[in-house]
């Protein structure tokens, strides 16, 4: 097999409105509840928190620019909900309008595709305060959400997600209260989930209702759950981590029904034509991954079980084991079994690796330049398992760089680093790295380069 990707292979970074645009309460903008999470004490890593950010909500050209160096095809970003509709729904903030529409704008300008995520995590911190995703009118309010953007935008965008990540949003968010809305609820958790499942369908028929023309998906974060040890109740806990973490959106937005087990959980919440309207047809499969989940018992937990850290594997596994700056295990196989468990288990769909990447601590030397090495590595090793998958029959159609540049990175603030673009967070200088360079030469040659780099 040659080392050269598919014609017309996209090749693409990610970002999350949150995590890189700053300007939290300007134009209008509403508050969300990363806002509030970020602002109450002993939440975030240095009580750190997103009001500026990489300020890209100001320097979105400066960074669109960036893009266009590298010849990036595709730019994947999120839209903050609350800059649209300051409280979720009512009135129309049109500043925030015009900032997506420039942006979108800018983007085509310099040929670049725009990816939209409709909803990464921010969710209006007035619909927070009447049940959040746990509420079910949020699932019409949603569509209703998403039928104005479509409106304004489907005929400059024809690659929409709805969600990024459910699992982890919800799970994160109302289970252990890692992250925002910060609450430990199992009852809410399950209300959230077929009620995320349900603003998925209802929105993807609301858009269709504008156009016909946008392909339409979600994007899933799914990773092979391994049994942190052969003990029985780890085993067990890993096949619960499955059903929530890899099933529990996946299997009715693409294969319209829950898991068994976890369809008794929900009987409560699931209404009559329900699952039809879950159910819609899905354009394409977008897959967040960046590791397997090792996955240990605990009855502390609300759902019995949680991801072991990396210090707790067994010292004989992990001293052949890499990780990055989070901890992760560096794992292509598994990157590679996950995709080809989409295209077996799913239907064989059309498959957008929407996310992918590793943190390490990233330094500017004194040549003024960040030698990210390890990065490159990484990226090679996990981009060649695409390109065995792609060969081996799977539909995947583009890769996206987890992250554009170094952001907010959530519970942890800016301590963990992903960018290929270096952000120092208080002169807000950009300093592309060695790992920017190297995808420039990915995207031209369409191909991992053999050479050192």
């Amino acid at each position: 097999m040659t080392n050269i990707f598919p014609k017309n292979f996209l090749w693409g970074a990610s970002t999350s409105s949150y995590q890189i645009e700053g300007g939290s309460s300007e134009d209008g903008k509403g508050k969300s509840i990363w806002d509030t999470f970020t602002h109450t004490p002993g939440k975030i890593k240095n009580n750190e928190n997103g009001d500026i950010t990489a300020n890209h909500y100001h320097l979105y050209k400066q960074d669109i620019s960036l893009m266009k160096k590298i010849n990036l095809h595709t730019y994947r970003f999120s839209i903050a909900w609350t800059r649209i509709f300051p409280e979720g729904r009512g009135q129309i903030n049109f500043k925030g309008v015009d900032f997506y529409s420039n942006l979108i704008d800018e983007l085509l300008k310099n040929n670049i595709k725009p990816f939209i995520t409709l909803y990464h995590w921010d969710l209006p911190q007035k619909l927070q305060d009447t049940g959040g995703w746990s509420n079910r009118d949020i699932s019409k309010i949603f569509a209703d959400y998403t039928e104005l953007f479509a409106k304004k935008f489907s005929d400059r965008c024809a690659i929409i997600s709805t969600f990024n990540e459910p699992s982890v949003f919800t799970i994160h968010g109302y289970t252990d209260g890692y992250m925002a809305p910060g609450i430990r609820d199992k009852e809410m958790y399950l209300a959230s989930i077929h009620n995320v499942n349900l603003a998925h369908g209802l929105a993807l028929q609301a858009i269709r209702s504008v156009s016909s023309k946008v392909n339409l998906g979600c994007v899933l974060n799914m990773q092979p759950s391994i049994p942190f040890s052969d003990e029985k109740n780890n085993i067990e806990a890993s096949k619960i981590h499955d059903m929530y973490w890899n099933r529990a959106f996946a299997n009715p937005m693409y294969l319209g029904k829950y898991p068994t087990k976890l369809e008794s959980k929900l009987s409560k919440y699931i209404k009559n034509g329900d699952m039809q309207n879950i159910y819609q047809k899905n354009d394409y499969f977008g897959l967040n991954h960046y590791q397997h989940i090792r996955v240990k018992f605990d009855k502390n937990n609300l759902l019995g079980m949680r991801n072991a850290f990396f210090e707790e594997i067994p010292s004989n596994i992990r001293k052949d084991t890499e990780v990055t700056s989070m901890g992760w295990e560096i794992v292509p196989n598994a990157y590679y079994d996950q995709i080809m468990e989409l295209k077996n288990l799913y239907g064989d769909p059309e498959i957008y690796l929407t996310e992918n990447g590793c943190s390490y601590t990233d330094t500017i030397n004194l040549e003024g330049k960040v030698l990210d090495d390890k990065r490159i590595e990484y990226f090679k090793k996990y981009i060649s398992a695409v390109k065995k998958s792609i060969d081996d029959g799977a539909k995947v159609r583009g890769y996206f760089a987890w992250s554009l540049m170094d952001n907010f990175e959530w519970a942890l603030g800016f301590e963990k680093r992903f960018g290929l673009i270096h952000i120092d967070f208080k002169s807000l200088k950009r300093t592309p790295k060695k790992s920017y360079y190297f995808y420039k030469k990915l995207i031209d040659l369409n191909a991992i380069p053999s050479k050192s780099f």
